[in-house]
């Protein structure tokens, strides 16, 4: 009896310090493994001994002990090993990391040149030239007007980007078709004269207009003076 007791003693010491970490099944096997085998050599040694003075077959009792031991051991290894504790979860991963912030925005484009100012306004000058240039019913220059014209010659030579524009004009005596005829004999006349002085051709314009173009009555003799002109235009 007092084996037996020793036996269970050192069954359950073994138990509490070898089977940490094993599953229930793992502990009942090994506790009746190493049980069995003790209780084999213990019921060998008791078998030996004799059980109330008579000789037991040592087979029998190592049998009996082995049983014995395998079943105590077992039972004792599945009710005493504590199962594993399941590992921890594992850490939760790192939070990704903040996104780069937005590049800046792009300087504003710069503000448009302003407009070039706008040119000057083109100025005209109209030289009047009356019957000071021409007798009546005429288109040859007089004398006494080459020196009118030679200042515009002059000014012309001086101002190599000016241009003239000419209009021939008539008083109402005589057809229309005769007064506009007459009218581009004239301002012609006046071409003539400043391109022989030196301006060039592609400068002077011109154009008549007859009788269509008063500037004065041509009921009276100073008007009909008066219409019959020739205007310089200097642009």
């Amino acid at each position: 009896m007092g084996k037996n007791k020793y036996l269970a003693l050192s069954a359950l010491g073994f138990f509490l310090t070898g089977c940490t970490g094993m599953t229930k099944t793992q502990g009942a096997l090994l506790g009746a493994v190493t049980c069995g085998a003790a209780g084999a050599g213990i019921g060998a040694v008791i078998a030996h001994q004799g059980v109330e003075g008579r000789h037991r077959n040592e087979g029998a009792g190592a049998g009996i002990g082995a049983v014995t031991g395998a079943l105590l051991c077992g039972a004792l290894g599945y009710l005493l090993t504590e199962e594993p504790k399941p590992p921890p979860p594992p850490p939760p991963p790192p939070p990704p990391p903040p996104p780069p912030p937005p590049p800046p925005p792009p300087p504003p484009p710069p503000p448009p040149p302003p407009p070039p100012p706008p040119p000057p306004p083109k100025v005209e000058r109209t030289i009047i030239l009356d019957d000071v240039l021409f007798d009546f019913d005429k288109s040859t220059i007089k004398p006494e007007a080459s020196a009118i014209l030679d200042r515009l010659v002059a000014f012309m030579n001086e101002n190599k980007d000016k241009k003239v524009s000419l209009s021939g004009h008539t008083d109402s005596i005589g057809s229309d078709a005769y007064n506009l005829k007459l009218s581009d004999r004239r301002w012609t006349s006046v071409k003539n004269y400043l391109v022989k002085k030196g301006v060039d051709t592609g400068r002077v314009s011109g154009q008549g207009f007859g009788e269509s173009k008063p500037i004065a009555d041509n009921k009276t003799k100073e008007g009909r003076s008066k219409n019959r002109r020739v205007e310089i235009k200097v642009n």
